[in-house]
């Protein structure tokens, strides 16, 4: 049973605080608390959780209980300063106009209508990417010419497609791609697919493989990456596979800083074509409050635990399976 260990100090001007970690032990991990309240813990041993601040010190002590009933506890302090007038409006932080000046580009792939039989169509693909087109049009700061939609397209229509985003993007741009539609595993190869609508259930060459998106995505030089993904066997996409980074970063070194992230509906598992994750993601978006949301707050604060609660999946988040993230995040500005 490891003793309690101290030495750690954060100072930080929020009322709030998310704390993450991993707890591991050879045994299982049952449970883990922050300040004696259970936080939410994956099998993976990722566990977070957020908690108020006073003014001055505070002390912060994580136990992890394993399977067995032992114990191990992590105590540091988090000082809370009294915030400096940087800050406009609760959890809202300015971030300087020379970080404002790139674009948001956002691609729509929805595969809805299969031509092969032995491939189920689906009903809501399209209707889903047009819902979100709509949220970020409205709400936040994506122009109607810098949405580009790719409805029932064939294998070689995304390729095309992001090949023309390396060439067209800056590097103080940022690009959201979403994908809805069919996916697939082949276990014996330990690789998933894409199948757009001209592909062929019995011929893997038709097939959109997600190392082939990836290394396409990998050339494009936007400053944040976002790739959200409705489809079965999603999981294959990620370099990590959970919450594994450091404590939350200031909303302008997230800026500042390249980023190459997914959120997708579910890990290596089938998801239903009426979405839930997809119902949850259009929610968070329209009802967030804040000026500056990031996708890992919004997953979450507004995504995780409800999907987890209303279905059997577990819609995941972490960095992309390719080389250029440097700890930023994708930023959702509201106008």
């Amino acid at each position: 049973e490891p003793s309690p260990k101290r030495g750690l100090k954060v100072t930080t001007a929020s009322a709030n605080v998310l704390i993450k970690g991993i707890a591991n032990d050879i045994s299982g991990i049952k449970e883990v608390s922050i300040n004696s309240k259970i936080v939410y813990a994956q099998k993976s041993g990722d566990f977070w959780g957020e908690i108020p601040l006073t003014e001055g010190m505070n002390q912060v002590t994580i136990t992890a209980t394993d399977l067995v009933g032992n114990k191990g506890i992590q105590i540091f302090e988090v000082e809370r300063m009294v915030a400096k007038p940087i800050i406009a409006s609760t959890n809202e932080v300015i971030i300087p106009v020379s970080e404002k000046i790139g674009k948001n580009i956002c691609l729509l792939i929805g595969a809805q209508n299969y031509s092969d039989v032995n491939i189920p169509s689906l009903s809501n693909p399209i209707a889903d990417a047009v819902k979100l087109k709509m949220i970020l049009k409205s709400t936040y700061n994506f122009s109607d010419e810098n949405v580009i939609q790719l409805f029932n397209p064939g294998t070689d229509d995304v390729k095309r497609q992001l090949l023309e985003l390396t060439n067209q993007l800056q590097p103080e741009d940022n690009l959201l791609i979403f994908y809805a539609g069919h996916g697939i595993w082949v276990e014996k190869e330990k690789k998933g697919y894409w199948l757009m609508t001209d592909a062929k259930r019995n011929d893997v060459n038709t097939w959109l493989p997600n190392k082939t998106v990836l290394d396409l995505v990998a050339k494009i030089p936007s400053r944040h990456t976002l790739l959200i993904t409705d489809a079965c066997f999603s999981g294959s996409v990620f370099k990590t596979r959970g919450l594994n980074d450091a404590a939350p970063k200031a909303i302008q070194e997230m800026e500042e800083k390249i980023s190459r992230i997914a959120i997708t509906s579910g890990n290596d598992t089938e998801v239903p074509d009426e979405s839930v994750f997809m119902k949850y993601l259009i929610k968070a978006l329209s009802t967030n409050k804040d000026k500056y949301l990031t996708a890992q707050k919004m997953f979450i604060n507004q995504i995780l635990e409800a999907v987890m609660t209303e279905s059997k999946t577990e819609p995941r988040y972490g960095t992309l399976e390719l080389a250029g993230h440097v700890g930023g995040d994708f930023i959702f500005i509201k106008k």
